[in-house]
């Protein structure tokens, strides 16, 4: 196909719409269809009047702009001088920066920023089909990369620094209403928390079947606005892939309430489909900031957010989130899953990843709102050593916990899969399930939590906390092969293994070994003020190590109003527990 440089390309775009039309039919342009073009040049610093050959590049973004069309590539020739005034990009065409890759910290590198009010301030608009590689992209007014329903679009192996200088909102964290250790009573967040723009964003509001990739890119030192967010509403669609992405050194903003390093809501009916391998987030929030309790940011490592009746199927793999300095506040987390409104569905699965240092719970997995369906796996997954004040006796989460998962609404289903991972060393519980209806009226739904070939060792509180405050249609527990051993007590659990029923759950199915869900046992269960402590529910406990042939000590287990059963205790520690 020949293009026509001299048509205008809203003619044949509007030619074709009207054929569509008299069809009956929507008529849909593939980028496959856009034909590759030739190449233009363009470099910071260039003199005026340059053809847009390599050995005459153009000297403005605009210049390049005006005179490529669909399918052409736009290559930026490194340069000490930045470009500036922002490029928006056609269909198929391709952005790229010659030379050493950005991100390896070339010292002459192609550079381009937007510090006018031109595309709101973005860097460079993404259109159908375009390809971002190779930038360093620094100081845009708003964002470094933006795309607003557009498809088969790649960001990969660009710098991004210093975004949204302007303090520009963007994600937004509806409003809730976040529970409390009152039964029923909850503390409503008015207004939500607001994010600053990200430095790549990606919105779908409306197409179905998007797809995009942001791949290799380093982002980092912004003072007011997020990492890497996308966001899909109305009835959209959306597959999107996150992969080798360094993000690091966020600052929350002053007028902010919280930053993420990688953020992905599905909001109204739409779905989000996500691919999350190979990334890591460090250093968010401000240290000099005093960091403590409600002082600091509201950090999040990986944020996952399901609003009203959307999906999101989110998988998680080969992920380091690190937060050494323990900089944020009480509600820094790595990763948080959360759900609001009524009727999530939300799935996730994370393997092989490393969470450690936050001062707020390190995972968190929890439906806020109502009737949601929340489903996560933890599989070959280390989290560690949460930094903060620890058990706050008046709120069930941002304790600093290891992970911490629950209903906080009627009618949710929450499940949780714990599997072949460490929980270990944080300044609360190592595993915490709740339920506190805050949300809605009537009962909780169903939480599931199954824990194999675990080791939830060395926490502050307990262990392993199970506390139901209001009711809770049906809870079911299953705990096998797993090491509960080594708590200190001193958190908002005073046993090893806490089971408790503050409420009313109208079935419980409670089995660490030898019960009605075929657990093994060959769980240890030693150390702590107590070893065990259950009320109001029965639990079995059997084919556990105590710490001494022939079961638990005296004193060491305490049940109010339930039952534990200990028999067939275990004469010595399973491999797994030495």
């Amino acid at each position: 196909m020949t293009v026509n440089r001299s048509m205008p390309l809203k003619l044949p775009l509007l030619v074709a719409a009207m054929c569509a039309s008299l069809a009956g039919a929507l008529l849909v342009f593939p980028t496959s269809a856009v034909a590759a073009g030739p190449s233009w040049y363009v470099q910071g610093g260039s003199a005026a009047g340059g053809s847009g050959a390599v050995d005459s590049p153009f000297g403005s973004l605009a210049e390049a702009e005006a005179a490529s069309a669909p399918g052409d590539t736009i290559v930026v020739l490194p340069s000490p001088k930045v470009l500036d005034g922002g490029i928006e990009l056609k269909p198929g065409q391709r952005l790229v920066g010659e030379g050493p890759s950005v991100t390896a910290g070339a010292v002459v590198a192609p550079q381009l920023t937007n510090t006018t009010d031109r595309l709101d301030g973005d860097a460079v608009r993404l259109a159908d089909g375009t390809t971002v590689q190779n930038l360093r992209i620094t100081g845009a007014r708003r964002g470094a990369v933006y795309g607003l329903d557009v498809t088969e679009v790649l960001v990969e192996g660009n710098d991004v620094a210093g975004q949204n200088t302007s303090c520009t909102p963007g994600f937004l964290i509806p409003a809730f209403i976040g529970p409390t250790n009152v039964p029923g009573i909850g503390i409503p967040v008015g207004g939500g928390l607001q994010n600053g723009w990200a430095g790549i964003m990606i919105d779908v509001t409306e197409r179905q079947g998007v797809t995009a990739t942001i791949a290799d890119n380093l982002v980092r030192d912004a003072d007011c606005g997020d990492g890497i967010d996308i966001r899909t509403a109305g009835s959209a669609s959306a597959d999107v892939t996150v992969r080798g992405n360094d993000v690091r050194s966020l600052k929350q903003g002053p007028d902010f309430k919280s930053v993420l390093a990688i953020g992905m809501q599905a909001s109204d009916t739409s779905e989000l489909t996500a691919i999350v391998h190979d990334n890591t987030q460090s250093d968010l929030g401000d240290p000099e900031e005093l960091n403590f309790i409600l002082a600091g940011s509201n950090s999040e490592g990986v944020y996952v957010n399901g609003v009203g009746p959307s999906r999101m199927h989110v998988t998680i793999t080969e992920n380091i989130y690190t937060n050494d300095k323990g900089v944020g506040n009480f509600s820094a987390n790595g990763l948080e899953v959360v759900t609001m409104g009524s009727g999530s569905d939300v799935s996730v699965v994370v393997r092989d990843s490393h969470f450690s240092g936050s001062p707020g719970d390190l995972v968190e997995h929890g439906a806020l709102g109502t009737d949601a369906r929340m489903e996560m796996l933890l599989e070959r997954v280390t989290v560690e050593r949460s930094a903060g004040f620890g058990d706050t006796k008046i709120l069930p989460f941002n304790n600093g916990d290891c992970v911490v998962a629950g209903s906080l609404g009627a009618r949710n289903d929450v499940s949780l899969v714990v599997r072949d991972s460490v929980l270990r060393d944080c300044s609360n519980n190592g595993l915490s399930i709740g339920s506190n209806v805050v949300n809605g009226t009537g009962a909780s739904g169903r939480i599931v939590v199954e824990v194999d070939n675990t080791q939830i060792t060395g926490n502050r509180g307990g262990n392993l906390s199970v506390r139901n405050f209001t009711k809770l249609d049906e809870l079911v527990v299953k705990v096998q092969r797993s090491n509960l051993a080594g708590s200190s007590s001193f958190g908002s659990s005073i046993a090893d293994v806490s089971i408790e029923d503050f409420g009313r759950t109208t079935r419980s199915t409670i089995d660490l070994g030898g019960g009605a869900l075929g657990s093994v046992g060959q769980n240890c269960v030693v150390g702590g003020l107590l070893a065990a402590n259950v009320v109001r529910y029965k639990v079995a406990a059997k084919n556990t190590w105590w710490g001494r042939p022939g079961g638990p000590g005296l004193l060491r287990t305490l049940a109010l109003g339930g039952l534990l059963n200990t028999g067939s205790a275990l004469a010595s520690a399973p491999a797994h527990c030495r």
